[in-house]
């Protein structure tokens, strides 16, 4: 499952300028995951934002989630990796072609792998970065299962599907809620139960207070 865009002239330039030119960026060696820890911190969109521009959407356009990255994916099917590791820069660039600009951007010094920055966009998608490299990211319910892995793990997917996937899923409980892990995914359960459903999702390095 994808998530159909629609994009805005200016976006659309910037992403076939992408297209064009930009190489895929370099995975690092090694990648920090923190999902097992006391509390996330996700960071909250602004009272009211105005999105009604933003709204007028290109089809064709997807954003599937992965373990080390995300990928947008063109009109023509070829796909553009925004990967753990690409300067923070060019990762909120990317992104920002499809899902317009960041609706809140700084610093949070009380993360658990310690001050991590944030790019958070519409929809409840949020960007980390660790010493200005794109390091992680956190999706919430906000976009109500828009959102997904290539083979349509997202919010809203069920403990059972989670498993029918092919992965093995280690579900606990912890001071966080009913806590799950799946190869690089981890995320939040609404119950154990096999029909519980996916409620938050992340992968990488993210603001989760030790």
């Amino acid at each position: 499952m994808t998530m159909t865009i629609k994009l805005l002239p200016a976006a659309l330039t910037a992403l076939g300028l992408l297209a064009a030119c930009s190489p895929e960026a370099e995975k690092p060696v090694a990648n920090k995951v923190t999902a097992n820890e006391a509390e996330i911190i996700v960071p909250s969109a602004p009272p009211e934002v105005n999105i009604a521009n933003a709204s007028e959407e290109a089809a064709g356009v997807g954003l599937n989630l992965a373990p080390d990255e995300l990928t947008l994916v063109l009109p023509n099917g070829s796909s553009r990796h925004v990967g753990f590791g690409m300067a923070k820069a060019e990762a909120v660039k990317m992104i920002s072609a499809a899902l317009g600009s960041p609706i809140e951007e700084a610093v949070n010094q009380d993360c658990g792998a310690g001050a991590l920055g944030y790019a958070a966009f519409r929809n409840g998608l949020s960007l980390y970065f660790e010493e200005g490299k794109f390091a992680g990211w956190d999706l919430d319910g906000r976009e109500n299962g828009k959102f997904t892995t290539g083979n349509g793990i997202g919010i809203g997917t069920t403990r059972k599907e989670l498993e029918a996937s092919g992965s093995a899923v280690d579900v606990g409980e912890t001071s966080i809620g009913n806590e799950f892990m799946m190869g690089g995914l981890s995320g939040l359960l609404s119950t154990p139960a096999p029909d519980g459903k996916v409620t938050n999702l992340w992968a990488g390095t993210t603001c989760i207070a030790r």
